[in-house]
């Protein structure tokens, strides 16, 4: 009977430990065995890329080049120009923002028609314009509003620039510092409006097939948010179950000690 009252501590101390850990499985990205069957992969899924499609209140930083700079001087005035003052890493960039019926105002080219059109459309339509005024333009499109909002189960919630004009789901969760050890890998919902409505979907990021969904690469303007797992919910008003479990668990083999 004394070793069995003994053996009730370590018996409950061993099952407050595995109720407050995380199953590894759960913790892993892309799990499955496509380093062994990528070339079967490759055959069943084809990785879907869309470029982004431009709409309104958009900001585009545009500049018409030529052999000589000097001939295409005057297409690159400032006079058509907005900035965006919540956009730091641009603010020494000027552009131009794209009207509710679609269109930009530019300086000697007029309105031009851009929504719809995929950044390289509108360079394209632009360097059309620009020809009937300088031979051999080019012409540079970026897109300044190039922003994503992760929230929720992330080390570092908040709003940040897309460094590159692609970057996956799982890039973009790295910018916020990763998900938590509390993070829901499974339910990771990806908000993007589509027009005027909002789609909203569920990604498991624990799946190596979400690098063949179409919603594997983020779009500027999306929402990123990860829900929590269950386990949090073991946090007792505010202090972390971690530190509850240290509590318990020094406590129980002391008691275990001395008795």
């Amino acid at each position: 009977m004394e070793l069995k009252n003994r053996a009730l501590p370590l018996i409950v101390l061993l099952l407050l430990t595995a109720v407050s850990c995380v199953p590894l499985k759960e913790s892993i990205y892309l799990q499955g065995d496509m380093a062994k069957h990528l070339e079967d992969l490759e055959g069943q899924y084809k990785i879907e890329k869309s470029e982004y499609l431009v709409k309104p209140g958009d900001l585009l930083y545009i500049r018409v080049t030529s052999l000589d700079e000097r001939s295409s001087s005057f297409l690159n005035t400032e006079s058509g120009y907005t900035t965006m003052a919540s956009n730091p890493m641009s603010a020494s960039l000027l552009g131009y923002r794209v009207g509710l019926d679609g269109s930009i105002d530019y300086p000697f080219l007029g309105k031009i028609y851009v929504a719809g059109l995929s950044l390289r459309e509108v360079a394209q339509k632009i360097e059309l314009a620009a020809s009937k005024y300088i031979d051999q333009s080019g012409v540079i499109v970026k897109l300044l509003n190039d922003h994503v909002t992760i929230m929720g189960e992330v080390r570092n919630p908040g709003r940040f620039l897309m460094n590159s004009e692609e970057i996956s789901i799982l890039e973009a969760i790295s910018l916020a510092g990763d998900m938590t050890d509390f993070a829901n890998r499974k339910a990771v919902r990806l908000i993007r409006k589509d027009g005027d409505t909002p789609q909203m979907l569920i990604i498991d990021t624990t799946d190596e097939r979400i690098m063949f969904s179409p919603y594997y690469y983020i779009k500027p303007g999306d929402i990123v948010y990860i829900e929590p797992r269950r386990l949090k919910q073991w946090s007792l008003t505010g202090i972390p179950f971690s530190l509850f479990l240290s509590v318990v668990s020094v406590s129980t083999v002391i008691y275990t000690l001395v008795k």
